[in-house]
């Protein structure tokens, strides 16, 4: 008597599973389609808040597109006059003694977080300083090195109109300077920490070009350029073993982009 195999044929097998794939295949299409065609109860209250996010045009004024954060970038120079500084190589030589009346330049460069609010607007400041002078008005070639290091926060009125033509602002900040003097041979190093208060305009340069301006609106967000005219004074050190680096008012200038 011949004996039935319970087991399917690997032909058959294979053809069973195409066949279930395939019946799966569709059921999900058929649901899937059904979904879409039902219509979407809404669940929503009237209190419920439904947040809607409409871009700003390019050609608005500053006043209405501007967010609420925002960065800036500030590249300039001050003269700084130190004539009370006391050589920190021999303690008896001032400042004018070595270098005349000459004033010290030192270029800036500044990256600040800006936040915007009604009144204007709130920056917190990071940048970096670096100046040199050389003289031999003493009777020796002498060299005074500066580099600064400083954090600031300063207060703009940036949003009095609808373009910032005119901007006034104030600042305040600590800075280290670190002086390296040289005299002949002879070099000697320091650091001095102390504070700085500014006070400034800036001035917007947009309206030059207001077609290259909305350009860069639109491709770089660019908000606005400025030309930055501002006064700067340096405190004395705390410290009294420190030299005198304080100043009166110094003037600088500069360009500051805002992002």
């Amino acid at each position: 008597m011949k004996k039935l195999s319970l087991r399917p044929k690997t032909y058959d097998l294979l053809i069973t599973t195409l066949v279930c794939f395939l019946t799966t295949l569709i059921v999900s299409s058929a649901m899937a389609a059904a979904e879409e065609a039902a219509p979407v109860e809404d669940y929503r209250t009237a209190n419920d808040l439904v947040e809607l996010h409409i871009p700003i045009e390019i050609t608005a004024p500053y006043k209405q597109r501007r967010e609420t954060h925002g960065f800036m970038f500030d590249a300039g120079f001050e003269n700084v006059m130190l004539d009370r500084y006391v050589s920190i190589i021999d303690f008896t030589t001032f400042y004018q003694e070595m270098f005349g009346e000459s004033e010290f330049p030192v270029v800036n460069v500044d990256f600040s977080y800006k936040f915007n609010f009604s009144l204007g607007s709130l920056l917190a400041t990071g940048g970096f300083g670096y100046g040199s002078i050389a003289d031999d008005a003493s009777g020796v070639k002498r060299s005074l090195t500066l580099q600064k290091l400083r954090v600031s926060a300063s207060y703009i009125m940036d949003n009095m109109f609808n373009e910032p033509y005119v901007a006034p602002y104030v600042t305040a900040g600590i800075m280290n300077l670190g002086f390296t003097e040289k005299a002949g041979d002879t070099t000697q190093s320091h650091a001095v920490d102390t504070m700085f208060y500014q006070a400034g305009l800036l001035l917007q340069l947009d309206w030059l070009d207001p077609t290259y301006t909305k350009r860069n609106i639109s491709e770089y967000g660019l908000q606005n350029t400025y030309l930055d005219l501002y006064m700067t004074a340096y405190e004395p050190s705390p410290d009294s073993n420190d030299p005198d680096t304080s100043t009166d008012y110094t003037f600088g200038a500069g360009f500051r982009l805002e992002f």
